[in-house]
């Protein structure tokens, strides 16, 4: 038999032996088979670094608000939030009954040649929150597909004034499809790929500096016009969790404007009341022209993101019938998820959420400061604000220096790396919480509780970071080297 005939064979034989597990029968997937799944069908190397950090085995049986309860009847404190997914926790009852009555009333989910009631009400829920004119959404799916739609609604207004350039700031993340990977520098994530803008149309800035902006913008503007299409910035670093200093993003839409040069505040982790505003660039009196959002918006449930601009910019990029479809998603504006985004928003407006993130922040960072004073060798700082809080460790070449060398390592790379996650470990084998920590930011564990976290809560957290930090770093690293000794070495 020819190579082509074993393979025809071969998927004949495949195709006759076809065994679909049922729902029943997923949901009900033992741990261990369930990852020999997650292995061989989904991402084999992601299940390694969750295999590391001692999350494998963590066989879930539910979960709701802060909490996840494991089938062995073990609690889990969720202080991870899905990355600023879970605003509202983790299935919240106003959220499923908004899911459920969708499904009880056969409402109507896609449709591609007529408007949809709910897409209109979820762009006029999202609008109240927003000063003007940020009055007109395009619906996306995720917080990367609304950075895409800001970014070509820029280019559509400003390269036929020729234009053809990004400002961004250095150490950025916007997301990972093409548009915005020309933007993200926060991690090595562009490697190998061909930039959906290419480098010599982005220009890199210091984060929170106005003064490399103004540099920029005088620097390009030396031939007469700059060249410039839009800022973008994240208003909170979701990588490293800062914030410019006050005063900032007046001053940057400000002298934006004076240089025709567009605004995109990207909103899309720590937007929807996170920190305390709905979004933090509401700490400011400053208006951008673009913002996107996502996460939370979605309530925990529904994949959900928007960019929001005003009804001018919207008209000079898509003001025809010609042109109003040029940008679009198969799965913007689902029905369900329209219905539990505005759900969604009732419930952050009616049980005063983003006050309450306001409110739980402030205790949290109240505990955190208390940590820092007794271990100031151990915490060089404390970023974030509301529900979104980091912890920058100060890790000492001294303490790197007593184990073995990982510089080859593939996985760790850098002890940074090893000591980071040996803390993340530790506080979820001894205390049962999650927290996480980012790539481009190896020094910092982020802690990012739904806004519903209650005071008790956050006790559970601090009395677990007190023990680990009292036990040190090191002993938390012998522990996770000796767990993970195969592949420390390499």
């Amino acid at each position: 038999m020819t190579a082509l005939g074993k393979i025809v064979a071969a998927r004949r034989d495949r195709e006759q032996d076809r065994k679909l597990l049922t729902l029943d029968e997923s949901l009900a997937l033992d741990n261990a088979k369930a990852m020999a799944l997650y292995g061989a069908h989904l991402n084999r190397y992601m299940l390694q670094v969750f295999d590391v950090l001692g999350l494998k085995d963590m066989d879930v049986a539910s979960a709701q608000g802060s909490t996840i309860t494991l089938r062995d009847g073990r609690t889990i404190l969720d202080f991870s939030g899905g990355f600023g997914v879970l605003g509202l926790g983790h299935n919240h009852p106003r959220v499923l009954a908004a899911e459920r009555r969708c499904h009880e009333e056969r409402v109507l989910d896609c449709i591609k040649i007529a408007p949809h009631k709910l897409q209109g009400a979820l762009a006029y829920n999202i609008s109240r929150f927003l000063p003007e004119p940020l009055d007109v959404s395009f619906l996306a799916v995720s917080g990367a597909e609304a950075n895409e739609a800001a970014m070509k609604l820029c280019e559509r207004i400003q390269t036929p004034k020729g234009k053809t350039k990004f400002v961004c700031m250095q150490g950025a993340f916007h997301g990972k499809t093409h548009g915005p990977l020309s933007v993200t520098t926060a991690t090595d994530v562009q490697s190998g790929f061909i930039m959906g803008v290419p480098k010599e149309n982005v220009i890199h800035c210091r984060y929170g500096d106005i003064d490399s902006v103004r540099e920029v913008i005088a620097r390009e503007s030396g031939g007469g016009k700059n060249p410039i299409i839009a800022v973008m910035i994240e208003t909170l670093r979701g990588t490293s969790c800062e914030s410019p200093p006050p005063g900032y993003f007046e001053e940057l839409v400000d002298l934006c404007r004076k240089a025709d040069i567009l605004t995109i505040f990207d909103e899309v982790k720590v937007g929807m009341g996170r920190t305390g505003r709905f979004c933090a660039f509401q700490f400011e009196d400053a208006v951008p022209d673009v913002v996107t959002l996502a996460k939370t918006l979605g309530g925990g449930k529904r994949e959900v993101g928007a960019m929001v601009t005003s009804q001018a910019l919207f008209d000079q990029a898509y003001g025809s019938t010609q042109t109003c479809n040029l940008h679009s998603s198969s799965f913007s504006g689902m029905g369900g998820s329209c219905a539990v985004a505005i759900e969604t928003l009732n419930v952050i407006d009616e049980e005063h959420l983003i006050e309450r993130a306001a409110r739980v922040g402030r205790y949290l960072r109240s505990g955190l400061e208390k940590l820092q004073q007794k271990y100031p060798r151990r915490i060089a700082s404390l970023r974030g604000k509301g529900c979104f809080q980091a912890i920058e460790f100060a890790f000492g070449q001294e303490t790197a220096g007593r184990f073995l060398d990982v510089r080859r390592n593939p996985l760790f790379v850098t002890w940074e790396t090893v000591l980071i996650g040996a803390l993340t470990r530790e506080l979820f084998d001894r205390h049962g919480i999650l927290v996480h920590f980012q790539p481009g930011a190896r020094d910092l564990i982020h802690l990012m509780p739904p806004f519903i976290v209650e005071e008790t809560e956050i006790d559970r957290l601090l009395v677990a970071l007190d023990d680990v930090l009292d036990r040190g770093i090191a002993d938390a690293t012998v522990r996770f080297v000796i767990k993970n000794i195969k592949r420390v070495v390499g």
